[in-house]
Order: structure tokens, then C-alpha cells, then sequence
């Protein structure tokens, strides 16, 4: 399969034309910044956590209360605790994830053990008039799991990463000289390297890419990748990390029939992404020296593969604050209203990158090219990987989560039964960075982005409990996020989550002595936009008219299957 890049190489080396329209992007492009996707997939949170009852109950809680999972879903839940609690909740999460239309690579599971809440609520007021109870909480609600493995190959491929990186190289107008120490005659030097060329940077030192004309900066190219190579694509991500609120939480009930509270959220977040990626080139002609790959007898050197890694480290916290009410009107029937303000993050990011490959010596001809005994060329080692990138601006990335709204309904069969309804907003278009090393232009151009590309989504969740004896309560859920997207075929830069569906069950047991224990299973399967490993484009100016040329990997589609498993012990005293 012929490569399309190579046409585009072709056009800016012999035809008088000019470039425009430049664009680049894709998974693993960019990691050097904090781009839309990511900035929304740091955003996105879920309230169907917290303790094992909200969990069974898909986190219908806008309504309900005397869980210390109102905390963070609406507080004014507290005003209907009538004694002090104490709960702590353990989860194991099994993760299985899955790419339409390519093979596994690796691992496409992982397993964590998690805490789910912790909490403490003391009733301070409990009396029968008036001002009826008013409790004080202190705890701790996970709020999104970022843990997850997904991997993959395909075969056959027509482009390869480094049609991306030679079209960056020349794009910026530089040249390899400018790396090196005295102008090309020195060592390597990478403290010349912009971070934004670095990936590029790695893939010169790795063989994927060269400036064939020293004086022109425009003739970057994969020079050792022949243009009818089968380009393999293998992809290994891995995810670590969480976000988590600690809450302080005051709610009050007056008459039993007005129930109130807020809270201040204080939110963590910690994340740690690896991208492991790999290439290699199978050529048509036999080859006796590389069975494997084949050989391009119109390559002195051929490159056989190729291996990027990507690590990206975030972490930092974040404020918001919760109002809500609840109204009973009759017995029985409760309404509820929370309203969350967006969450203001301050982050810190660091990025790490390193490059390695293998290639073979039809015949050689550089004498600064060392083949070994056997005409292998090989790349990485101590050399190759680079140092660990901090920002060295003077502060790091600031971003503000969408607001939520929340309204909820419930009816309790007297002591029996309670069934409850939420519906949520959130809105993901008001997402927007703030400071940043970039500036102001980057901070508006993210603004549009959201604007244009997200809207608000609709949420619904629907919880029912049943107690089958004073002391045994069933339960189960049921919940849906809706599209973030105002085109459910947007392609992101990379994978974010768009729709997430849920499932909950669960048991729980209550002692007249006040100690109690809830069981709870959910499952939750999620939707990811598409997304390309790499893609680049550009439109040329021709005698014949404007050329659109492009290279890019094929679009991935990759579907989330969690399972969750949490256990609550709780004391009321």
C-alpha cells in the first residue's frame, strides 16, 4: 500500500505551490499540551458512587437523603438525618474494554481496589417543632475513575506516524542543524528542541524521519521507510488515577416539610496516562536477512520498527460549591432541587517522551551510520529517552468544570417501598481553560471549541428500594448520561467519554443496634468518540488548482465495561 503522504512530499519538492490549511492532531499527538479532550475528560464527573446504597440506587438522590452520599449530590439530603453516622465504603472495579474492527495488542482489563466514601455526620439539632434537625458532615466521595487499559493492532496500514512528525518538522521551518551543538558540527543538544517538536525530534533521532537538503527546510521525510511498505499499527494505553471530593456539609430540616443545605467541595485529581505505540514495515520483495519485513532494494537502510512512549502526569484540586433544597409537601412525596457551580481546577502536568527503533543495512553507505556485524541499526537505549519535561512556566493550567443542575422526585409507600427520579444538566459547552502557558489566544480558541463542538447534556437516573423485612432492604437502578456532543460523529483528538448507561443493585442490612451493612453491584458501559492514532492534512496550491493531501491512521471506536463491587459499613449513634 502506497503511503498519501508520499504525494505530499512529492508536491512540495517539484511543483511551484504554496501550503495552507496546515492541521495535524490525534492520540498521540499533543501530549505536550492540554487540549480540549483532555481538559473535558478531567471535567466529566459521575454522582452514581459514594456509598453502596446510592450505588444500588444509580445515585437518585436528589430527593432522598440520610446518605452520606447527599453530600455531594445535594445537601440538603443532611437535614434528614435524626442521629450521627459514620459510614466507609471499599470498591473493586473490574474494567474490560474493547475496539470495533482491530485485534487485541495486550491488556484490555484491569482490576482496582478503591475507596468509594468515607464520611461523618453529626447530628447537632433534633428536635419535634421548628427547626426540626440540623446535621454537620465531613467526607470524602469518589466522583470519577480514570482507570482503564485498552490495546490494539492493525496491519496493512497505508501511513505511518512519521508522515505526521516530517510534515511538523517542515512546517516549522527548521532545521536538524539547529539541534546540534555549533551548528550542526557539535553534539546533540536538547535544550534546542522546542517541547512542541519533541515527539518530532525523536522520531529524527529514531531514523523515522530526515532532511534530505540540509538548506531546505521543507524536505523533511521518512527517508528509510520505502513508500510501498505495509505499515503495522499497535497501540497500548493505560490509565491510572481518580477524581474524589471532600465535602463539608451542613443541612437542616424545618417541619419536616422544608429541608435545606450546601456544601463546599474540595476536589482532587490525579492522573497518570501511558501511550505505547509501535510500527513496523513489511516490504513485498523476500528478503533472506529479514524474513519478517522483507527488504526495498531502493533503500540503502530500511527501517523494520519503530516504538514511541508517551507519559502524561496531572494532578491538583479543585473548589466548587452546592446549594439544595427539599420539599415535602404530603407525606410521603418529596421534591428536590440541587445546584452545583462549576469546579475551579488548578493543575499541575508533566509529560515524558521516549523513541527506539530497529533497522537493517541493504547497503551502507553513511559513515555515520553504525550497523552491527550483522547490518542491524538500532535506536533508544540511555541516549534516546528523553528527560522527564516539567512546565516551566511560572504556573501550570487553571480550567472550570461544567454547572450542574439537578431535580429530583420521590414517593415513599410508607415504610415499605420508596421509588425516585432525577433529571440532571450539565453543561459542557461553559468549559473553560483559564491561565495557561500558552496565553490568551489558547485559552479563546479552547473557548470556541467547547461552544462549537459540545452542548448540555441530559442525564436521567431512576432508583427504587424495597424492604422485604424491618431490617432487609432491595434495591436497584438504572441511569443514563446523554451525548456531550452536538454531532455524535464529532472525531476527537482523542477518546472521551459521550454517553455512559448504568445498572445498580444491591442489599443492605440495618440493625436495631444501629450498625449497618449495603451491598452493590453496578454496571456501567461507556460510549467514546472516534478518534485517530494520528492524522495530517494539508491543502496545496497548484497550477492545477488547490490539492487537498493527507495522511492518517485508520478511526478507532473503543467501548468502557466496568464493573463495580462496593461494600458500606456504617454505625448510627
Amino acid at each position: 500500500m502506497k503511503r498519501i503522504i508520499t504525494i505530499l512530499a512529492a508536491a512540495a519538492t517539484i511543483l511551484p505551490a504554496s501550503a495552507q490549511n496546515k492541521e495535524m492532531g490525534g492520540l498521540l499527538m499533543d501530549k505536550d499540551i492540554m487540549m480540549p479532550a483532555e481538559l473535558l475528560s478531567l471535567a466529566q464527573s459521575q454522582f452514581n458512587f459514594g456509598t453502596a446504597r446510592a450505588m444500588a440506587m444509580a445515585g437518585a438522590f436528589t430527593s432522598l437523603g440520610a446518605d452520606a452520599s447527599s453530600m455531594t449530590i445535594n445537601p440538603a439530603g443532611l437535614g434528614m438525618y435524626r442521629k450521627s453516622e459514620i459510614t466507609f465504603t471499599p470498591m473493586m472495579t473490574f474494567l474490560r474494554s474493547s475496539t470495533a474492527d482491530a485485534a487485541a495488542n495486550g491488556s484490555n482489563s484491569s482490576s482496582r481496589f478503591s475507596v468509594a466514601n468515607f464520611g461523618l455526620v453529626v447530628n447537632l439539632v433534633n428536635n419535634t417543632r421548628g427547626l426540626v434537625g440540623l446535621s454537620f458532615g465531613v467526607g470524602y466521595n469518589r466522583i470519577a475513575d480514570f482507570n482503564y487499559d485498552y490495546s490494539y493492532r492493525r496491519t496493512g496500514q497505508a501511513a505511518t506516524v512519521a508522515d505526521v512528525f516530517a510534515r511538523q518538522m517542515a512546517w516549522s521551518g527548521v532545521s536538524k542543524n539547529e539541534f546540534y551543538n555549533n551548528g550542526g558540527s557539535g553534539n546533540w543538544n536538547w535544550d534546542s528542541v522546542p517541547v512542541d517538536l519533541w515527539n518530532a525530534a525523536l522520531a529524527y533521532r529514531a531514523y523515522m524521519i530526515d532532511q534530505t537538503d540540509p538548506e531546505d527546510s521543507g524536505s523533511w521525510t521518512p527517508t528509510w521507510i520505502g513508500n510501498d511498505a505495509d505499515v503495522g499499527h499497535y497501540t497500548n494505553v493505560k490509565s491510572r488515577g481518580s477524581a474524589g471530593e471532600f465535602a463539608l456539609s451542613v443541612g437542616g430540616n424545618v417541619e419536616n416539610v422544608f429541608y435545606f443545605g450546601a456544601t463546599i467541595g474540595i476536589q482532587s485529581i490525579h492522573r497518570k496516562l501511558y501511550v505505547d505505540y509501535a510500527e513496523d514495515y513489511v516490504y513485498a520483495d523476500p528478503s533472506a536477512a529479514n524474513p519478517a519485513y522483507g527488504t526495498d532494494p531502493s533503500l540503502d537502510y530500511q527501517l523494520l520498527y519503530a516504538r514511541l512512549n508517551q507519559a502524561v502526569i496531572v494532578q491538583g484540586a479543585g473548589v466548587n460549591f452546592k446549594l439544595g433544597v427539599v420539599v415535602r409537601p404530603i407525606p410521603g412525596l418529596r421534591f428536590g432541587m440541587a445546584f452545583h457551580t462549576p469546579t475551579y481546577y488548578s493543575v499541575d502536568r508533566k509529560f515524558q517522551s521516549s523513541a527506539a527503533s530497529m533497522a537493517y543495512a541493504n547497503r551502507d553507505t553513511d559513515p555515520n551510520v553504525k550497523p552491527d556485524a550483522d547490518g542491524y541499526v538500532s535506536s533508544g537505549t540511555a541516549n534516546m529517552t528523553s528527560p522527564l519535561l516539567f512546565d516551566e512556566s511560572p504556573y501550570g493550567w487553571s480550567f472550570s468544570s461544567p454547572a450542574r443542575l439537578m431535580f429530583g422526585a420521590s414517593y415513599a409507600f410508607g415504610q415499605r417501598a420508596v421509588l425516585s427520579v432525577d433529571y440532571e444538566r450539565d453543561w459542557y459547552n461553559g468549559i473553560r481553560l483559564d491561565d495557561n502557558p500558552l496565553g490568551a489566544e489558547y485559552r479563546n480558541t479552547c473557548k470556541q471549541t467547547f461552544r462549537d463542538t459540545f452542548k448540555g447534556a441530559n442525564i436521567v437516573r431512576v432508583g427504587a428500594e424495597f424492604k422485604v423485612a424491618p431490617v432487609l432492604a432491595v434495591r436497584a437502578g438504572f441511569g443514563y448520561s446523554g451525548s456531550i456532543l452536538r454531532d455524535d460523529d464529532t472525531v476527537m483528538a482523542s477518546p472521551v467519554i459521550k454517553s455512559t448507561t448504568y445498572w445498580g443493585a444491591g442489599i443492605g442490612y440495618a440493625s436495631r443496634s444501629g450498625f449497618t451493612i449495603d451491598l452493590a453491584y453496578q454496571y456501567m458501559r461507556h460510549a467514546l468518540t472516534g478518534y485517530y492514532l494520528f492524522y495530517v492534512s494539508e491543502t496545496v496550491d497548484t497550477p492545477t488548482g488547490p490539492q487537498e493531501l493527507f495522511a492518517e491512521s485508520s478511526l478507532y471506536r473503543t467501548k468502557f465495561a466496568r464493573h463495580n463491587v462496593a461494600l458500606t459499613f456504617g454505625f448510627r449513634f
